[in-house]
């Protein structure tokens, strides 16, 4: 049997280039479609320039990269504020475009990265992936995210597709959430939390690698197609756990911070004006936190089981990334990249490069 070919969209993105990271030290030979951004630590893939948003200049620009075994459709556009225009073009019309590029250039499975935000956000306690999808959802990150994987399964026979379902993704390399977290923390002299979980809520963090992993598989196992898996680390974290955690990694030497919880509805009329804000003024990040987006992030009890996930792996021989080791080398990378770029306090927006 030859060398299996994936094609990896958004492969300059965090989640992205981390699957195609992965499936290069699988021994999968890999065709990296980037868009702006130049990805960091890919040598060995061959980098093709197209957009996803574009079906009249994608198939031409993957003319003579494929045929695929595999498209891991990582591309996608992961914030709470911002032109609705573009989730849609982006998360939903991306999603059907690379669908019909399928048959044009040759791809035989489709592994499209969605989120657990499908379920929308509320109280969960142990949802599987038969969890309904919400419905009525004002922000249009997930009303495009379901109207993707709908589009998946209306679009392609179940042979032929695989859907992810990460949580909060985090790891080296994130420029979304935890600089938007730790900005928040340095802003506070207390662990904030809202509402009646005061703190003890889960926090369904997804390690970038175990995403990757699970992408390997979702790629080349027969035992995948047509199905969906939740991404989530199997750890139980509680959101007062995940700040002091960070806190433990990107702070080490501040004092010891006590956790304080606010009414609910201070949180939301915050949350409120953040959100209207940047809409209005057409950020892609928010003004400030927490949007209202984000305030129910924090605030529900986001319980997603990793069950089915865990079966997969333990079929396949696979381990989830150790949590107490993936901590200690997000605090070397961490030191590592403050220290190459001059300082710790602006990491994220001057450095791009890596440290692996």
């Amino acid at each position: 049997m030859g060398i299996k070919h994936a094609l990896v969209t958004g492969a300059a993105g965090f989640v992205g280039g981390a699957c195609a990271r992965e499936l290069l030290a699988r021994g999968w030979r890999v065709t990296a479609l980037v868009h702006r951004r130049m990805p960091q630590g890919l040598e060995g893939a061959e980098l093709v320039r197209g957009p996803v948003t574009d079906s009249e200049r994608l198939a031409p620009a993957l003319a003579g990269a494929g045929p695929f075994d595999a498209v891991v459709h990582a591309a996608g556009r992961a914030a709470d504020v911002g032109p609705r225009r573009e989730f849609r073009r982006v998360n939903f019309l991306g999603v059907v475009n690379v669908i019909e590029c399928m048959r044009r250039v040759g791809i035989e499975r489709l592994v499209h990265i969605s989120t657990t935000d499908v379920y929308g956000l509320r109280d969960f306690h142990n949802a599987g992936e038969n969890t309904p999808f919400a419905d009525n959802l004002r922000n249009p990150y997930p009303k495009y995210k379901i109207l993707a994987e709908r589009a998946v399964r209306d679009m392609l026979p179940p042979a032929r597709y695989a859907i992810l379902r990460p949580g909060i993704v985090w790891g080296p390399g994130d420029r979304t959430i935890l600089p938007r977290v730790l900005a928040f923390l340095r802003a506070s002299p207390f662990l904030l939390h809202f509402g009646r979980w005061r703190g003890h809520s889960r926090f369904p963090l997804a390690h970038v690698e175990n995403v990757a992993r699970a992408a390997f598989l979702a790629a080349g196992c027969d035992d995948c197609a047509g199905q969906a898996y939740n991404v989530v680390d199997p750890e139980h974290t509680t959101i007062d756990e995940y700040y002091r955690m960070v806190l433990d990694a990107c702070l080490p030497d501040t004092p010891a911070r006590k956790s304080l919880t606010l009414p609910f509805v201070l949180g939301w009329a915050v949350g409120q004006l953040s959100t209207a804000v940047s809409n209005a003024l057409g950020r892609d990040r928010p003004l400030f936190d927490p949007t209202l987006y984000g305030l129910y992030t924090v605030s529900c009890n986001l319980d997603f089981s990793s069950d089915k996930l865990q079966r997969l792996f333990a079929r396949h021989g696979e381990e989830f990334v150790d949590r107490r080791s993936a901590w200690t080398h997000l605090r070397t990378h961490l030191r590592c990249v403050a220290d190459s770029c001059g300082g710790p306090d602006d990491v994220w927006a001057s450095c791009d490069r890596p440290c692996l």
